[in-house]
């Protein structure tokens, strides 16, 4: 079942030099064009020609060879060469992946769509390094992390402190390979950026975005009040849990205290399923 929507990002869409150089028409033309992408089979990508494209989506075709000549619209009609993402995590490189293998025929493509796809595949499971097993939509994702390889890593930049699910995504890993049971997480930081972050990046929010309010809701509430949340979050499931948070735990809380004793907690039971 495709998707009624997808995500827009404002401020991405006023600070994006490439699509800045571009007309008024042109930026108005990209949208179309997106729309199109959004509802091909093979998510972001249109393997026609150009004119096809521009019939398709009605626009003009001069646009649409503005909008390549800025590197907006990638691609070309006679081929062209692999979308490569290289995701990022405390300024340290992930392992790339291939989200697009290279052509020789007819093929356009957004590289927006092609990550933002690729993030929607890898939220959630049990190491954000790793590829799903399954073929996402925009073509089989290569380049697949080394088993138990554990590089600090999102999709994208973050720029906010936080704990990273590496150590934890290891021994779900190996609890998985053997059929047993993982071990409860005791470390609150380590629950709150597995699990509270995939909640909300699996739900649309950027990650940027999702890591800087869980740190915000860390130092107005404290960790215990936080991952009451995220437990009762997820047994809620609401469409918008962001939202939801920001109403359960409100600015001008008063912080739990930081000696409480984690390990007495059930939490990685509870909040496992995220």
């Amino acid at each position: 079942m495709k998707r009624p929507s997808f995500q827009f990002y404002p401020a991405d869409w006023r600070n994006n030099a490439k699509l800045r150089r571009c007309s008024e028409s042109a930026r108005g033309a990209w949208l179309d064009v997106l729309c199109l992408m959004h509802d091909s089979d093979e998510y972001g990508v249109l393997r026609w020609p150009l004119a096809d494209i521009a019939r398709a989506s009605g626009v003009p075709l001069k646009l649409l060879k503005e909008l390549a000549d800025r590197d907006v619209l990638k691609g070309g009609d006679k081929g062209c060469d692999a979308y490569i993402h290289t995701p990022m995590h405390a300024r340290k490189h992930g392992e790339p992946v291939t989200l697009l293998d290279k052509t020789d025929g007819a093929c356009w493509y957004s590289s927006r769509f092609l990550t933002d796809e690729w993030k929607r595949k890898v939220s959630g499971g049990n190491t954000r390094f790793q590829t799903p097993d399954h073929s996402p939509s925009h073509g089989e994702v290569k380049g697949k992390v080394k088993e138990n390889q554990t590089p600090d890593h999102s999709p994208s930049q973050r720029q906010s402190a936080g704990a990273t699910s590496s150590s934890t995504s290891k021994t779900y890993s190996d609890a998985n390979a053997s059929g047993g049971e993982p071990p409860k997480i005791t470390d609150p930081e380590e629950i709150i950026f597995s699990y509270g972050l995939g909640m909300l990046v699996s739900a649309g929010t950027p990650d940027k975005t999702a890591r800087s309010f869980l740190g915000g809701l860390r130092k107005g509430h404290g960790d215990t009040a936080l991952i009451d949340k995220l437990r009762e979050c997820a047994k809620a499931k609401p469409l918008q849990p962001l939202e939801w948070l920001a109403a359960a735990l409100p600015p001008g809380g008063k912080p739990a205290r930081k000696t409480e004793d984690f390990s007495k907690k059930d939490y990685g039971t509870e909040i496992r399923p995220l």
